[in-house]
């Protein structure tokens, strides 16, 4: 890992906002390679370090940078950020705590509290994603400007074969073992046929609570897309493992509050969604097997089997449209390690 190196362009920075380096904290990090910590003081400051950050041109730094101020401006609740070094390559942002939604959820029983944060979490998202197309600039994003087909069919289907059947369980399957369920699905999600911001992460460890309000991190990978895919990402996560029918509770209130604001827009959402979450499903598991698999990563385990029930779940709904997929999941025997 690179040493976190303390500039003089740095210090200064930290300095004018009055904070001393010398008590810098590390944070627990995510599934990237970027590293955070906690600068104490007069100000309440996170220290993003990434000086070899991902991307061609445009990088993950960049992004972050240029996609959060945009968020921000838009009244969306992103951290602040206050300044951003690209030739060192860190960012000093607003410090928006440590309790994150999932970890909120773990320490409470209470239903109803649960249920406000997720419709908070419903009215932000759905907020970010009409207000934050308008005047948003492809040229922002260090990965791809838009959710495609092709996309889906790389990132979500493809990832799920390479990384958790080929790679996590050693199976010997292609993709063009499951081409056809695969063309059927990417043909019912349509990507294209909606242009929102897409957070593409948009899920109980991306979102904190500070104070009363919920805000949203991990924004740098944002693109266009349709809405469909964050709604899934937030309801279907597996970290929380929110239950079927509150699942179907909140993503009626979603169709409620865009009905509201986009009504237009509400009927190719109900249509899509079953088939987004799908591929959402896909992209999860491979992420996962990949982070614990290739990277070592093995906090990313537990999630693995809630994952795989929830995509035989969403396979079952669809009453035979997936018979390969479901035919290859059902047979799927989890190590011992994940509980499966």
């Amino acid at each position: 890992m690179t040493p976190l190196i303390l500039s003089c362009r740095l210090r200064e920075a930290a300095a004018a906002r009055g904070v001393d380096l010398a008590g810098i904290q590390p944070l627990a990090g995510d599934g990237s390679e970027r590293r955070f910590f906690r600068l104490p003081g007069e100000s309440n400051l996170i220290l993003l370090y990434q000086p070899r950050p991902p991307g061609n041109g445009v990088n993950e730094n960049d992004s972050y940078f240029f996609i959060g101020r945009h968020l921000w401006a838009l009244g969306v609740p992103v951290p602040e950020i206050h300044e951003y070094c690209r030739e060192e390559g860190w960012l000093l942002l607003e410090d928006v705590g440590d309790r994150s939604l999932f970890g909120a959820v773990a320490k409470t029983r209470d239903e109803n509290l649960i249920l406000k944060w997720y419709q908070k979490a419903l009215e932000i998202l759905l907020h970010q994603q009409v207000a934050g197309k308008q005047g948003f600039n492809p040229a922002w994003c260090f990965d791809t400007p838009r959710i495609t087909r092709d996309f889906l069919w790389e990132r979500e289907c493809r990832y799920f074969v390479r990384a958790f059947l080929q790679g996590y369980l050693g199976l010997e399957v292609g993709e063009r073992d499951l081409a056809p369920d695969f063309a059927h699905l990417l043909a019912r999600a349509r990507p294209e046929t909606e242009t929102f911001f897409l957070h593409r992460d948009f899920q109980s460890k991306n979102l904190f609570l500070k104070g009363k309000s919920l805000r949203i991190l991990d924004f740098q990978g944002g693109r266009l897309g349709p809405l469909g895919y964050d709604v899934a990402a937030l309801l279907i996560d597996p970290y929380v493992n929110l239950s079927k029918k509150r699942q179907e509770t909140l993503l009626q209130e979603y169709v409620k509050l865009l009905k509201a604001r986009c009504f237009w827009a509400s009927e190719k959402f109900e249509e899509n969604y079953p088939y987004l979450a799908l591929c959402r499903n896909l992209q999860i598991l491979g992420a996962f097997a990949f982070l614990a698999k290739v990277k070592g990563k093995n906090q990313f385990v537990p999630y693995i089997s809630p994952a795989l029930s929830g995509l035989r779940q969403r396979l079952a709904e669809r009453q035979g449209e997936f018979p390969l997929l479901e035919r290859i999941t059902e047979n799927i025997e989890l190590p011992k390690a994940n509980g499966g």
